[in-house]
């Protein structure tokens, strides 16, 4: 008898896909009125930070009312994100993670709430690929070589930055674009729509656990579609004209191995789509943060070389991502709990990263917090798509910050910042009007 091959499912209806997007916005809003502090950030209530604490003074992982296993605790959330137990994807899970025919009120899963495809979340073994793909080229020790890369497109932003401008669509998407456009060496064509692109797939990390409308889920869609159609093009381009950028060197590691320029392809669109999305929020977060404590904003200033100080404090201060989703492989003790295979963890990394217990005066915003020993996050660590765009994320953010602190030393904002709505993992800056004083 021939061996059954998976066969994927048919895209679902706006009726089923609607349906399933009300039904589990639903649930975040009864049980979060019932008092659940995971449904409660999930709604997307202000008071983020509180909710975390809330959270921890339940112990050290407890069992929110939605099904969901949650944790704020430092020390735990660091043992999550680096144990093999723990994955992005259900097991033995063939095909894309979506759960928009099931019924909720019998399965209790309120992960992977929008379907996004494999690009974004692919499976273990393709994700080791992937991140031997990436090693030499933007893996934490080769990346930093695009750094003057990144630079010069962030400068050729500013030089057309006004004296009044908005954070957001005027400096960080488009320097973020230029910056990773650069880098990727992406042909004029793909540079002029890939701002726009952005913004369209800006709650892809967030519509993994809050469901977004249906019209901005299926915009959300045809962008990634457009995204992967873009990268393919870059791709075959590069392939039949090396050129400058990371695109063909990611072609030429292990030419004679037999290696699928598709990894490539996937490769491009994660960098696209989650990297650039974590570089836009890392940086908008960043120069909130810098603004509200003038002191850092003048240690930066002073010294553009510590913008890497900045990167990294953000990220613990103000993680991009600040709710990680993870799946439990098989039998695993977390926290005094015995959880068996197949069962929903989501750790708060923001609350996590302001764990007294671990870091001194954590609600501080500092440039000079010790690194080591002393100084850790877990922003973008863990077993999934963060962790193989971090080192890019991290030049990204650094030749922002450095131009900024070189370019624009003297910043003042006009009014308070507004946020992205239903995004409460990312928590997304949405606008904030600056002047160039």
């Amino acid at each position: 008898m021939p061996t059954p091959t998976y066969a994927p499912p048919a895209a679902p209806t706006d009726s089923e896909l609607g349906r399933h997007l009300l039904t589990v916005r639903g649930f975040h809003f009864v049980f979060g009125a019932l008092g659940d502090p995971y449904a409660r950030r999930l709604r997307g209530e202000a008071d983020h930070l509180s909710l975390g604490e809330l959270v921890r003074g339940r112990g050290p992982l407890h069992r929110s009312a939605l099904g969901t296993w949650v944790t704020a605790d430092g020390g735990l959330a660091a043992r999550l994100l680096d144990d093999p137990l723990l994955g992005p994807r259900h097991p033995a899970s063939e095909g894309p993670q979506e759960h928009v025919r099931d019924n909720v009120w019998e399965t209790w899963r309120t992960c992977h709430v929008t379907p996004l495809g494999e690009d974004l979340l692919p499976p273990a073994a393709e994700h080791d690929r992937l991140a031997a793909l990436l090693g030499p080229v933007l893996g934490p020790g080769t990346c930093t070589a695009w750094q003057i890369d990144a630079e010069r497109a962030v400068h050729r932003v500013l030089d057309g930055l006004p004296s009044h401008f908005d954070l957001v669509s005027d400096l960080a998407r488009p320097a973020v674009a230029s910056s990773l456009a650069a880098v990727l060496g992406l042909p004029d064509a793909a540079r002029a729509v890939l701002p726009d692109l952005l913004a369209a797939c800006g709650p892809v990390l967030d519509s993994a656990l809050c469901p977004p409308r249906l019209p901005v889920a299926r915009a959300m869609t045809q962008a990634l579609r457009r995204v992967r159609e873009l990268m393919a093009a870059a791709v075959a381009d590069h392939l039949t004209a090396p050129a400058d950028g990371a695109l063909s060197a990611l072609l030429a590691v292990d030419p004679d191995g037999g290696r699928d320029p598709g990894d490539t392809v996937t490769a491009a669109v994660l960098s696209t789509v989650v990297g650039a999305e974590t570089a836009i929020t890392t940086v908008a977060n960043a120069v909130m943060a810098l603004l509200e404590h003038g002191e850092q904003w003048s240690l930066l200033r002073a010294d553009p070389e510590r913008a890497a100080d900045a990167v990294e404090e953000t990220l613990r201060w103000a993680p991009p991502v600040t709710l990680r989703s993870l799946i439990t492989q098989g039998e695993v003790e977390i926290g005094g709990e015995t959880l068996e295979a197949d069962q929903h963890v989501v750790v708060l990394v923001d609350a996590a990263q302001r764990d007294a217990e671990l870091y001194e005066d954590p609600d501080r915003f500092r440039l000079d917090r010790p690194r080591s020993p002393g100084f850790t996050h877990v922003a973008l660590a863990g077993p999934d798509h963060l962790r193989l765009v971090a080192p890019l994320v991290r030049v990204l953010c650094t030749a922002v910050l450095r131009a900024v602190a070189e370019r624009l030393q003297v910043l003042q904002a006009e009014g308070e910042p507004l946020r992205r709505g239903r995004s409460p993992v990312v928590r997304a800056p949405l606008s904030l009007r600056l002047a160039q004083k």
